[in-house]
């Protein structure tokens, strides 16, 4: 028997528990961001990983003061134990699935947007369905890897190039052009139909990337950017400095028409606004927990 099966004659056995929490530090390379993603106490990590080694007799970790890295055993146990735990994990998420009780931490990235008015309402709904589900929701417009962030969920918006990663359309969103009432009359002289030139003379309301996609009549597509006044990098607050009068948006139409009459929508001649794919990606390396998969089905039909 290799080292791996060596168990210290005391324990009997190694624990589980220890093997998981020594995976999360070596993926992360931190006992600190291990006992974050865990939920397990830093001191509690470092003490259930020192037991592991003493089990196995073996040092896995080379520790500093300002880094954590792997023995050459601690690289063998990983690329072996790695796989089992989420092996295990898989059949424990499908076993929990035919109870009908979902648990464990459901991690999800999403966009500011589209996160804060279509997905966290129906994330929210499901975790209420779920009482031993645990949620964190992490919104931003920055796309963030999800395997060393540690997300099981991402929601994004297309086109997805990153092919290590499985994507899965979810709905597509479209966009249009507004402005208040005040700048409606006063700088577009009441017209609310208007052509592309007169759209590029007056002042913009932008957040990134700072263009706007246009559609053609025959289908294809260009890139038009406007005379920018205001640059916010939280799309929600474009539609708050639109409602100010300070210029035109391009915003999902949802979001403008629940301004009411504080926004009025305009129209592009030859031209309607490029809609935004919205996809739900996740790691291709492991199969779909039973809680992720599940979320993802309820934000399609709810959301």
């Amino acid at each position: 028997m290799g080292w791996c099966g060596k168990l210290h004659p005391m324990n009997g056995m190694t624990s589980l528990d220890d093997l998981r929490l020594f995976v999360a530090v070596a993926h992360h390379s931190s006992f600190v961001e291990a006992a974050r993603r865990t939920g397990v106490p830093t001191s509690t990590v470092s003490r259930r990983v020192s037991q592991l080694e003493e089990a196995l007799g073996v040092r896995l970790l080379q520790r500093t003061s300002r880094s954590v890295g792997l023995t050459h055993e601690g690289e063998r146990l990983l690329e072996r134990a790695g796989p089992l735990l989420e092996g295990l994990a898989s059949v424990l998420d499908t076993s929990v699935e035919q109870e009908g009780e979902l648990s464990g931490r459901l991690r999800v990235t999403a966009p500011v947007m589209t996160g804060s008015q279509r997905i966290a309402p129906a994330l929210f709904a499901f975790a209420a369905q779920h009482p031993r589900l645990s949620l964190e929701l992490h919104l931003t417009n920055t796309r963030v890897s999800l395997v060393e962030e540690g997300f099981d969920l991402a929601f994004r918006t297309g086109p997805i190039q990153d092919a290590e990663l499985v994507a899965r359309r979810v709905w597509s969103t479209p966009f249009a052009f507004a402005a208040s009432p005040g700048f409606v009359r006063q700088e577009l002289k009441g017209r609310t139909l208007l052509d592309r030139e007169q759209l590029g003379s007056v002042p913009a309301i932008l957040s990134l990337p700072g263009v706007w996609r246009l559609r053609r009549k025959d289908g294809s597509t260009e890139d038009f950017r406007p005379r920018e006044r205001i640059r916010v990098n939280d799309p929600r607050m474009t539609i708050a400095a639109a409602v100010q009068g300070l210029g035109v948006v391009c915003a999902p139409k949802d979001a403008i028409e629940q301004q009411g009459e504080a926004l009025v929508q305009l129209t592009l001649k030859g031209r309607t606004v490029e809609p935004r794919e919205i996809y739900a990606v996740y790691p291709s390396r492991r199969q779909l927990p039973a809680r992720v998969r599940l979320a993802l089905d309820w934000v399609m039909k709810n959301g």
